[in-house]
């Protein structure tokens, strides 16, 4: 299974990387993942149905803060709204950005103790031009992640792995 598409879901994760933590403005946190081995499936659909993907990743504490740090820096270049509060157990963030030609507006649910289970949804759309035409894609991505222990195995900080054994860096 390739594992082209996981980019596209961490990025659209709002560009965000909003699976990491980070202090903001009125101290709400995003969630921080657990350092260690993590078991993430993934679907995402963007109107032609959906597609799945089950991947290992190893998180690293340190390169998850400094991923949320660089997140941080680059929306408060490119994002007329940026926010982040909670609701009841869940973490919630919306944002309306601009990424070159591209606008995007997205609304993400983040749940569970980030210890040993997460669960993100983002509802997402880009809009912009694509070879003289105007486009918009709607995206709704849902992933569920299971903590699977501290060892990453073969895997480095940062790499993610798919169940055919391809390996691709994603932070």
């Amino acid at each position: 299974m390739r594992l082209a598409w996981v980019r596209l879901v961490f990025a659209s994760a709002g560009g965000l990387s909003v699976l990491c933590g980070a202090a903001v403005a009125d101290e709400v946190r995003l969630p921080e993942r657990k350092a260690g081995l993590w078991e993430l499936t993934t679907t995402m659909d963007e109107g032609l149905g959906p597609k799945d993907q089950t991947m290992q990743l190893c998180v690293d504490a340190d390169m998850e803060r400094a991923t949320v740090e660089a997140s941080l820096h680059e929306h408060d270049k490119q994002c007329s709204k940026y926010e982040i509060k909670k609701e009841g157990d869940k973490t919630i963030v919306d944002m309306s950005c601009q990424f070159a030609s591209r606008h995007v507006t997205s609304h993400t649910e983040m749940g569970g103790d980030f210890q040993s289970s997460l669960t993100v949804k983002i509802e997402s759309t880009t809009s912009g031009d694509q070879n003289g035409q105007t486009v918009a894609v709607k995206r709704t991505i849902t992933q569920n992640g299971k903590y699977l222990g501290a060892s990453c195995g073969d895997l480095t900080g940062g790499e993610a792995k798919g169940p055919d054994g391809t390996k691709v860096m994603v932070q």
